[in-house]
């Protein structure tokens, strides 16, 4: 039996959003009792929604632990085992994202708050998962992408309403979003010919993977 028996970067029971109470000034947001400078992401230029509690509760399957998706999207790490993917000279690397096959072209581009996942771990999902036996994406991709993040858009002084994607290049709207995920751009994305051999190759899908 393999050791690990439920992905890493799975919420657990016990976790919950911990913070100091959010105040929007005329340059962004802040938590209270600090100064905006100090409490931004240094690469990223966002206020990241900060959680507390035990990670050794229960796993929500199907629900992403925002502070661990966010270390391994950034570090592309595999999902299950916060490791980095292993994978031969040329060859992408490895996504198992939920999704409907249908009918798509190929080469796409797709955008995912999942992090990427080794084949070992992506066989034990498909074992495991019966919602990823409903339908599933398997795809390797060689050039990666950090272009945005999903949270809580704050304006006229209050929350704006359910996670929105906010992407880099918006300066105008990025100081006013609580960031829970980093979401990435997969450019090039190919059907993995081992858990997908049934799927023919080549041009353009948008695909929005969220947890």
């Amino acid at each position: 039996m393999n050791p690990v028996q439920a992905p890493a970067v799975a919420l657990r029971e016990g976790r919950f959003p911990d913070h100091p109470t959010i105040v929007v000034t005329a340059t962004g947001l802040q938590y209270d009792g600090g100064h905006r400078d100090d409490q931004v992401d240094p690469d990223f230029l966002v206020l990241w929604e900060l959680w507390g509690g035990t990670g050794d509760g229960i796993p929500l399957y199907g629900e992403f632990d925002p502070e661990i998706q966010r270390e391994a999207a950034d570090r592309l790490l595999c999902a299950y085992c916060l490791k980095r993917p292993e994978r031969a000279p040329g060859e992408g690397m490895l996504w198992l994202l939920r999704a409907e096959v249908g009918d798509r072209s190929w080469p796409a581009d797709i955008e995912t708050t999942t992090p990427p996942i080794c084949e070992l771990h992506a066989r034990l999902a498909l074992q495991r998962c019966a919602t990823l036996r409903r339908g599933y994406l398997a795809v390797r991709v060689s050039e990666v992408e950090r272009v945005g993040v999903l949270g809580t858009v704050f304006t006229g002084g209050g929350p704006n309403g359910p996670d929105e994607l906010v992407r880099f290049t918006e300066t105008d709207r990025l100081p006013y979003v609580l960031a829970r995920y980093l979401v990435l751009r997969l450019r090039g994305a190919e059907p993995d010919p081992t858990l997908h051999p049934d799927l023919a190759s080549p041009p353009d899908l948008l695909l929005m993977e969220t947890p």
